[in-house]
């Protein structure tokens, strides 16, 4: 129980932390937008705060971990463990290879000027593996929970279908209007179905229905 209590605190922790670090850094910056600018601009290449929202990052991916930890310790699912672990190493990848905003973060996600270099591109990619683990994560919960013998609560994979089709919707919108805005929305979503699974996977009875 006590490793349990431990990943519990660890994952809200991150994501505490990561909202604290992420919103706090775009107050610093002039001009920035938290409707208009994506969150990765505060960790850019030219971002005056990289190093705060770097460190947001690596929280989240902490909490990621956590929640790996946890799910593989109460419900033996080594599968939605792994997904986890890998939603964690994109987040890394994300938070490593950084995009580039050489004009600063205000404005860069609907800047005109191309950044094409493989930094960008490895960026991109981790953005994208981030969300095809997460979702993969929670259709592992969505499946195993239609089951008499799913090993955590049934209800559990109702909610995680819920939230895998908000993360699909919310991420489709983060291209067009208020990219920033939807971008946050998406990520939120997300971050609200970890602290999800990582509190009924270290307070409830595994085997509740």
């Amino acid at each position: 129980m006590g490793q349990l209590r431990d990943a519990r605190v660890v994952a809200i922790l991150g994501v505490v932390l990561f909202w604290s670090g992420t919103l706090g850094a775009g107050t610093l910056v002039d001009g920035y937008s938290a409707q208009a600018d994506y969150i990765s601009s505060l960790a850019s290449r030219g971002s005056p705060v990289a190093a705060l929202v770097i460190g947001a990052m690596l929280c989240s991916a902490a909490a990621h971990l956590a929640a790996s930890r946890a799910v593989l310790d109460a419900w033996s699912s080594r599968v939605c463990a792994a997904f986890l672990l890998a939603t964690a190493m994109a987040t890394l990848v994300v938070a490593t290879f950084r995009s580039s905003c050489p004009d600063g973060p205000a404005g860069c996600a609907i800047s005109e000027t191309p950044a094409g270099d493989w930094i960008d591109a490895v960026h991109k990619a981790g953005v994208g593996a981030y969300e095809l683990f997460t979702l993969a994560a929670m259709l592992t919960l969505a499946i195993g929970g239609l089951g008499r013998s799913s090993q955590w609560p049934r209800w559990l994979g109702r909610v995680s279908s819920v939230f895998a089709i908000g993360s699909i919707l919310l991420l489709g919108q983060s291209d067009g209007d208020h990219p920033g805005m939807w971008q946050r929305l998406w990520v939120a979503n997300n971050l609200a179905w970890l602290l999800v699974v990582a509190w009924v996977a270290t307070v409830r009875d595994p085997v509740a229905k």
